[in-house]
């Protein structure tokens, strides 16, 4: 009896959330396969991951794409022809003097992608169409956008559709159909829609058994011992450097919470790339080089209460490892601080229907009440 051959899948993440969420689809659907791991040059600590080596423990192979080493990510349509139908530089560029994946050996690659792919994954997508007309493309969720941005081909022509189909025979609606999300009930309709989209939503599942399992790969892959605190109350700030329209509004809030709790039992959580998080020596500040999706799979924040005004990266800790922190969100409130329109009532009230533990803060009197509760 002939036995089936073994299938070959990659993962390609660029985030430690990416590799997170990649682990759990490992764990669920790839148990059959062989699965090597791409890690970008996105996240610094994923370097210090490839060069570590720890990842092999997890994964058969494990390569890295510098994205800085792309040429021109704008290019115009005879470049575009040329790379998608005959030779794609650009690939060789990404791993300058690393190995590369062989691309003719994997039957799937998956990667996350709300709405389009990033520049890294269309090189490889480009390149791996050129080696293998059978393979099959796979998006996983990438947090928040995942679940309000429908996601749009990879081949965006028509034109280049066409010229796949005529030229390699290959047909990119038929390549790409399935969205991973850990919970579908939470998409937005037009995510959902198959007829719009050609992507059918498939649930990402994550019992208790397959949280621990993952869970100690995640501990083994970060090493990560994220930090402690004593406070009963973690803001979380946003990436105010390039959405805040008026500082002043998004920090009165916060200094006005910090005073309602108590400075002692309140702290500070500064966005990576917010730029209005810093307050005076009264106010006390975490600060972690560990992704704060880690701080979930530790249990640091179990009985902790989260605030943000629309932070998605509380809910990870729901979605991912069935955290039991309490979460209130202030967009509502969050009045004239940004410059986009900060309405996610739909999503947000799904999530209070599916999860408990979750708040919607409209004015300061439900606030307060929220908070002596």
């Amino acid at each position: 009896m002939k036995t089936r051959p073994v299938r070959r899948a990659l993962g390609i993440a660029s985030t430690p959330y990416h590799l997170m969420v990649f682990l759990f689809l490992k764990d669920a659907f790839l148990t059959d396969y062989t699965v090597d791991l791409l890690l970008t040059d996105k996240t610094a600590s994923l370097k210090e991951l490839y060069d570590s080596k720890r990842a092999l423990e997890c994964f058969d192979s494990v390569f890295y794409a510098n994205g800085k080493c792309i040429k021109n990510p704008y290019k115009n349509g005879m470049e575009m022809l040329y790379e998608s139908m005959i030779k794609n530089p650009e690939y060789d560029r990404l791993f300058e003097d690393r190995p590369a994946p062989e691309l003719s050996l994997y039957s799937d690659i998956f990667f996350a992608s709300p709405g389009m792919p990033d520049e890294i994954s269309k090189e490889i997508i480009k390149s791996a169409i050129l080696k293998n007309r059978h393979i099959r493309f796979h998006r996983f969720e990438d947090g928040f956008a995942s679940y309000t941005k429908p996601p749009i081909s990879s081949v965006t022509s028509n034109l280049g559709r066409i010229l796949y189909k005529l030229g390699k025979g290959f047909d990119i609606k038929k390549a790409e159909t399935r969205l991973y999300l850990f919970e579908p009930r939470l998409a937005e309709p037009a995510v959902g829609d198959q007829k719009a989209t050609g992507f059918k939503l498939r649930q990402i599942p994550n019992n208790d058994v397959r949280i621990r399992r993952v869970t100690e790969q995640i501990r083994h892959l970060f090493l990560f011992e994220s930090k402690d605190f004593e406070e009963q109350f973690l803001f979380l700030g946003q990436g105010t450097d390039n959405v805040t329209n008026n500082p002043d509004t998004y920090a009165s809030l916060i200094r006005e919470i910090a005073e309602k709790v108590g400075y002692a039992n309140f702290c500070m959580k500064p966005h990576p790339r917010g730029v209005h998080d810093r307050f005076d020596e009264n106010m006390h500040l975490y600060e972690d080089s560990a992704p704060f999706e880690l701080c979930f799979a530790k249990g640091k924040l179990e009985k902790k209460t989260l605030l943000s005004y629309y932070s998605t990266a509380c809910v990870s800790g729901k979605l991912l490892f069935h955290s039991d922190c309490r979460i209130i969100f202030l967009y509502p409130m969050a009045g004239d601080s940004f410059n986009e329109k900060c309405d996610y009532e739909q999503y947000f009230m799904k999530l209070q229907k599916l999860y408990s533990g979750i708040e919607i803060a409209h004015n300061r009197q439900e606030l307060w009440r929220l908070l002596e509760s």
